[in-house]
C-alpha cells in the first residue's frame, strides 16, 4: 500500500532544481504533496516541475526567486498563495557553498554566502510565517550543515557561520511559533553526493564510520519525516544526516 503522509499538503522548496533540493521535492511529491519548485532559473524550475507532475501526478508551480531579495520573496509567497491557497510546508534549502581560507574571504564573498544561506532563510520564514499563523498550522524545515557544528573540515568559515546561524534561528522560531501550531526543525547533512561535495568525496569516505557518502535521498527522507505528522511532537531540533562523521 502506497504511503502518502503529505497528501494534499502544499510544500514550497527553495533551491529545488538540483542536488538535495531536487531530491526533497521528489520525496515530498512521492508522499502526495503539491509543490512549488523554486530556483534562480525559471526554465530549470519549470523543467523539474513538469518532471515531478508527469511522474508523480501532483500539482506543481515553478517560480524564479532570489531568496536574498525581500521583494522577490514577497512575490514568491503571494504567487504561491494565489495559486494554492495556503502554505503548509516550507523547506528552506536554497544555499551556496564555497571553499576559501578565512584571510582570503572578501567582504563581498562573505555577504553573498550570508545573504543567500542565512538571510534567505530569514526572509522566506518571515514572509511564510504570517500565512501559517493565520492557518494555525505549518511546518518549516531549514537546511543547516555538519559545518555548523564543527566549523567545517575544509576552510569554509563563512559557510559554517551561515549554517550555524540557521540552527539558532530554527530554535528561536520553534519556541516563538509553537503556540500557533507551527513546528520548525533543521537538518544538518554531512558529506552528500552532490556537485557541491565533489572535491571532498574520496578523502571523506575514508573517515565516515558508515564507509560511504550520503545520497541526496537520505536527506530528503529525513526532511519528509519532519514535514509529516509522524514528527508532530518534534520542534526546535537539528537532525544530523552524516553517516556518523559527527556524533553529539
Amino acid at each position: 500500500m502506497l504511503i502518502t503522509r503529505l497528501k494534499g499538503k502544499i510544500a514550497l522548496v527553495t533551491g529545488s532544481t538540483k542536488g538535495i533540493g531536487k531530491a526533497i521535492a521528489f520525496e515530498l511529491a512521492k508522499e502526495g504533496a503539491n509543490l512549488v519548485i523554486n530556483s534562480r532559473n525559471q526554465s530549470e524550475a519549470e523543467q523539474v516541475g513538469h518532471q515531478i507532475h508527469d511522474e508523480m501526478g501532483v500539482k506543481t508551480l515553478a517560480l524564479r526567486t532570489d531568496v536574498s531579495n525581500i521583494e522577490e520573496v514577497k512575490t514568491l509567497m503571494k504567487k504561491t498563495v494565489d495559486y494554492f491557497g495556503r502554505i503548509d510546508i516550507l523547506i528552506n534549502n536554497a544555499g551556496v557553498f564555497e571553499i576559501c581560507p578565512f584571510l582570503q574571504i572578501s567582504e563581498d564573498t562573505w555577504d553573498k554566502i550570508i545573504d543567500i544561506n542565512l538571510k534567505g532563510t530569514f526572509l522566506c520564514s518571515k514572509l511564510a510565517l504570517p500565512i501559517m499563523v493565520k492557518q494555525k498550522s505549518g511546518v518549516i524545515v531549514n537546511m543547516s550543515s555538519m559545518a555548523a557544528k564543527t566549523g567545517g573540515i575544509l576552510p569554509v568559515a563563512h559557510y559554517a557561520a551561515s549554517k550555524a546561524g540557521i540552527i539558532a534561528l530554527t530554535k528561536a522560531l520553534a519556541r516563538e511559533f509553537a503556540p500557533y501550531g507551527i513546528r520548525v526543525n533543521a537538518v544538518a547533512p554531512g558529506v552528500i553526493k552532490t556537485k557541491m561535495a565533489e572535491s571532498q568525496a574520496e578523502e571523506k569516505r575514508k573517515i565516515i564510520p558508515l564507509g560511504n557518502l550520503g545520497e541526496p535521498e537520505d536527506v530528503a527522507k529525513t526532511v519528509s519525516f519532519l514535514a509529516s505528522d509522524d514528527a508532530s511532537y518534534i520542534t526546535g531540533e537539528v537532525i544530523d544526516v552524516n553517516g556518523g562523521l559527527v556524533m553529539d
